[in-house]
């Protein structure tokens, strides 16, 4: 009997650019946070002639500097506490931090993420309040032909009682999976920061995956309506009813919210108009849809635009002043007031980053349910 020995991957293999990164007994720090909130990058390449460090706490890219044991390294700051996504490009191949266990959940490529801890507590701390519980959920759905999954946040409390919760579906965006709102978005600390003191209602967040496997059509075009329907009828025909079998929820329409980020957001709106009858809640965190879109699908909600503003509770819009959807989005947001449908808007600084995102979320959900 012949014994094959199969090799086994290193970061040697991987990338000899960075050839020994993971195997010295002294480990890399990186990112290292200071007390004065600068922050140093470090990154163990020899044989790299160039690395740059990529993140959205800057506006371009910045070179890093070779040290004679092999290490780059940059500081930058102080930096605005939050929570970034950055990468590392080396001789124009990016790569994340392979001394940083914190990773962007993303279909493609997973940057790494910094947190810059603020002084008086971020709105996304882990606090010393009380924590709800997340839970992953699998199911097979018909109609896109595969076994997907959702993540479930319950709110501090929930295993103990026997109460009945509202229910918010909260959708990522392009690329991002089910994770993103959970470890970028961090909505269950969000809510347990708000619930703690009285700022936002106990309640359920479902955040489910919102890749239809029809492409990325953009959202301006007819494709994009196609594809926000079909999220729809995966959401209100397979993942509402499982939610609603299998937690305590309040199975009425003004207990009912949905809100997204980007596509999220785009489909969070779909959603919400076509079944205004179960949904009295709708947000989109930098998203739009066109008047053609609306005009099509959603017609006879303009023929009585008082009827319609009185049904929903709450219509949330908002959007980064340099988000590069910014001009769609708040021609929306015009649109909607040339109807005589009531919203409410946020123009907030900042693009089309996960820290508006954050921010939005913390935002409707203390408006949700009021």
């Amino acid at each position: 009997m012949t014994l094959k020995l199969f090799p086994i991957f290193s970061i040697f293999a991987i990338c000899s650019l960075c050839s020994g990164q993971s195997f010295r007994l002294n480990p890399i720090i990186s990112p290292e946070v200071h007390p004065d909130k600068r922050v140093t990058f470090r990154l163990r390449a020899p044989n790299a002639e160039s690395v740059e460090l990529s993140g959205q706490f800057q506006n371009v890219n910045r070179q890093m500097q070779q040290r004679e044991d092999g290490i780059w390294t940059v500081t930058l700051g102080p930096i605005k506490p939050d929570l970034y996504p950055y990468h590392f490009e080396v001789d124009g191949i990016a790569m994340n931090d392979p001394n940083n266990q914190h990773l962007f959940p993303n279909e493609g490529f997973k940057a790494s993420l910094l947190d810059v801890p603020s002084d008086e507590g971020s709105i996304y701390a882990q606090k010393d309040v009380p924590h709800g519980k997340v839970s992953y959920h699998f199911y097979d759905s018909e109609i896109v032909q595969e076994n997907r999954s959702f993540i479930v946040y319950t709110p501090p409390g929930y295993e103990r009682s026997d109460e009945s919760y509202p229910v918010f579906y909260l959708v990522s965006g392009t690329t991002d999976t089910e994770e993103t709102f959970f470890k970028v978005g961090k909505a269950n600390f969000i809510l347990d920061n708000l619930i703690a003191v009285g700022k936002a209602k106990p309640m359920i967040i479902v955040m489910p995956y919102g890749n239809m496997r029809v492409g990325t059509p953009r959202p301006h075009t007819p494709e994009a309506a196609l594809m926000y329907d079909r999220f729809a009828e995966v959401l209100m025909q397979e993942i509402v009813p499982y939610v609603e079998s299998n937690y305590r929820t309040i199975n009425e329409r003004s207990s009912r919210a949905i809100a997204g980020f980007s596509r999220g957001g785009g489909q969070s709106l779909f959603t919400g108009f076509k079944y205004i009858d179960d949904f009295a809640h709708i947000g989109s965190y930098s998203a739009y849809l066109t008047p053609e879109v609306f005009e099509t699908y959603f017609g006879p909600l303009l023929s009585d635009p008082q009827k319609t503003s009185q049904r929903l509770e709450t219509l949330w819009l908002g959007v980064g002043e340099s988000d590069f959807l910014y001009k769609p989005a708040v021609d929306f947001m015009d649109y909607l007031e040339a109807k005589g449908i009531e919203r409410e808007t946020l123009i907030t600084e900042g693009g089309h980053t996960w820290m508006n995102a954050r921010h939005y979320l913390y935002e409707t959900a203390q408006r949700f349910f009021q």
